[in-house]
């Protein structure tokens, strides 16, 4: 049934008005929420990943499985949240292994085999932000089949001005030694610098940890080596590779610590990157601190930050020589403009339980994976890697045979707060919680989606911090996909 004329405009400046409030309300609170028409994907590419926003709009990426080898989509939304196009990217024979939201538009990279070489080619093409391409594509590199398993053998990574592209292939010597092949390109995939040497280590025992290209055309990568020495157990080194121009130097990055959760995490004050881990002792139990190594005028300095004496809410330690549970590793760390470092880690285990059913009398086997995901443990340090303060939020989220799609929480870094969103017991409320952690440590909480209206679980993995100021997160509202934006004032 067609409405008439002036019903429909009465409609139209009602819908207005009540945005309008609802605008208002939220704005008062320091924040705006906007949603997206809520829709029920058809097809088969229902995993979701933000790409970014720009002055065209919000851009997704729709995959069907974790190996991005078919039904991977590209959409663009409006900044008001309506879908206004779709791209399909033609992997034949191929897979995509990135797309990056440049100033010059998307730029995928993907890997296609060459039968007649038996080589993978890796492939760049640029895409304007209507989706129309612009100019060929340009090879890359070929890699060895090998290459593109999932030992971290191919890295790609885009400098943090979104001018330099960073591409690492690790490859196999004669002698079974792994050679580094380094290659710089710019955005208009140019090559500007290669370096390919062979260090003194096998190739099934060396992986790369993280990679980052600094704005300087500095690489560092973050590597790890597994030997052993004699027939006695396995021996971990940890090394820092840096590259300028031509010329690789590498740090030893601890002799005596055993490293979990290790990271470069990038300098935006310095252009440099700093590694970020959590560390025991070699054969011990538990987790004692935090580790900060990072290189000045070429010498490597280590600093150890300890973790508080009695943890927020008064969760005690483990164990009495004072360490923390291995379960935590690092969800988020940013680099403070003082040189400190701001740090959220997160204690999640997965259970595996058997169990044997009767099935027309004949017992069956079956089994179940149970994901849990506790605590939420912010730690702030300031230069000299002492604790200025911490908090703990306990959350306990559990589900079952999922993945822990729904688990852990989103972080947005503000220049005045950062804040932690989770769904809240998903199972049994459909709520969202939001804690906002100030910079002096004070903590504020509240339900930032009640459950009275809609159903509403975010999708933490798929959420990305778009700008200072934005973040947008994919969220699963009454069972239908919907975008959420939060702006933050």
């Amino acid at each position: 049934m067609r409405l008439n004329i002036p019903l429909q405009k009465y409609i139209q400046n009602i819908r207005i008005l009540a945005l309008a409030t609802l605008l208002f309300f939220l704005g008062a609170e320091g924040q705006v929420l906007q949603w997206s028409n809520p829709i029920k994907l058809k097809g088969a590419a229902v995993y979701t990943s933000v790409l970014g926003e720009n002055q065209s709009g919000i851009y997704l990426l729709r995959y069907r499985n974790r190996f991005y080898s078919k039904n991977v989509i590209i959409e663009k939304y409006s900044h008001q949240m309506v879908l206004q196009q779709s791209l399909v990217i033609e992997l034949k024979n191929a897979r995509l292994l990135h797309i990056y939201a440049a100033t010059k538009g998307l730029l995928v990279i993907k890997s296609k085999y060459a039968k007649n070489r038996g080589e993978n080619d890796i492939i760049a093409q640029w895409y304007s932000y209507d989706f129309k391409r612009k100019g060929e594509s340009v090879l890359l590199l070929s890699v060895a089949p090998n290459e593109m398993e999932a030992q971290g053998d191919l890295r790609l990574r885009v400098s943090d001005d979104l001018r330099t592209l960073s591409l690492l292939a690790l490859e196999e010597s004669d002698k079974e030694n792994v050679i580094i092949n380094h290659t710089l390109f710019d955005m208009n995939l140019m090559r500007v610098g290669h370096k390919r040497v062979e260090l003194p280590y096998m190739y099934s025992s060396f992986l790369i940890r993280d990679i980052v290209v600094c704005n300087n055309r500095e690489v560092y990568f973050l590597s790890y080596v597994a030997q052993k020495e004699r027939r006695k157990e396995k021996v971990e080194t940890q090394l820092l590779y840096h590259l300028k121009d031509t010329t690789l130097s590498n740090f030893r990055i601890s002799d005596s610590l055993s490293l979990k959760s290790e990271r470069l995490v990038y300098d935006r004050i310095n252009d440099n990157a700093i590694v970020t881990a959590l560390y025991s002792s070699f054969n011990s139990y538990g987790l004692q601190g935090v580790l900060f190594f990072k290189l000045d005028k070429g010498i490597g300095i280590s600093k150890l930050g300890q973790f508080p004496a009695v943890l927020g809410g008064g969760l005690k330690k483990d164990q009495s020589d004072g360490v923390i549970s291995e379960g935590y590793s690092i969800l988020k760390a940013v680099s403070r403009s003082d040189g400190g470092m701001l740090i959220v880690a997160e204690q999640k285990e997965i259970a595996t339980q058997e169990d044997i059913v009767l099935v027309n009398g004949i017992p069956v086997s079956t089994s179940k994976n149970i994901y849990n995901f506790n605590e939420l443990l912010v730690l702030n340090y300031d230069y000299d890697a002492f604790l200025d303060w911490h908090q703990l939020i306990t959350k306990n989220q559990t589900t079952v045979n999922d993945g822990g799609y729904y688990s852990s929480a989103v972080v947005f870094v503000g220049e005045r707060f950062i804040q932690l969103l989770y769904n809240d017991q998903l199972r049994s409320s459909g709520e969202v919680m939001q804690y906002t952690i100030y910079n002096n440590g004070r903590v504020e909480s509240n339900k930032l989606l009640k459950s009275q209206l809609d159903f509403v679980a975010i999708i933490p993995e798929e959420a990305k911090q778009v700008s200072s100021n934005k973040l947008i997160i994919p969220t699963s509202k009454n069972r239908r996909f919907a975008l959420l934006k939060l702006i933050y004032n």
